[in-house]
């Protein structure tokens, strides 16, 4: 069975849930993908599909995910805004930078990690307002072609 990232994004897009956060409602998302695909190419194709100034919070138990998230935001010019644990679970706040207004890319073997904050959730409520999170009007929005599997 051959997967479309696009069908892997709305799946996920499905699943996340709005979160009260300092700024506003944001839409938090919980990493999951195919085995052999790495989570980072699932967080680089959702980030391409967001607008300049949106915030997304990310949410792993992978043990990689901390440094990959921060070589990602470093080599798109992203801002990585937060990143707390709860257990094994790692979150990540990012906020979506524009062409023009992307941080500047700096030497990967100089990037320190983010400290972690010790946090604590409380998950009440399902996802109750998916069509908020994708836009206005219930699609997702469309950006360069994704990878596509090829069908036998």
């Amino acid at each position: 069975m051959g997967y479309r990232l696009d069908n892997l994004i709305g799946f996920l897009y499905q699943r996340a849930r709005l979160v009260r956060h300092k700024d506003g409602l944001i839409p938090e998302i919980d990493l999951i993908g195919p085995i052999m695909l790495p989570k980072v190419c699932v967080v680089r194709a959702l980030v391409d599909r967001m607008m300049p100034g949106q915030q997304i919070i990310l949410r792993s138990t992978d043990l990689e995910m901390p440094w990959e998230m921060e070589h990602m935001c470093n080599r798109l010019g992203h801002e990585l805004l937060e990143v707390g644990r709860e257990g094994q679970t790692v979150f990540f706040t990012l906020r979506i930078r524009g062409t023009e207004d992307r941080l500047p890319t700096q030497d990967p073997f100089t990037l320190d990690l983010s400290p972690q904050a010790v946090i604590q959730t409380i998950d009440i409520t399902p996802n109750r307002e998916p069509a908020r999170i994708r836009g206005h009007n219930g699609s997702l929005p469309t950006a360069r072609p994704a990878l596509k599997a090829k069908k036998r």
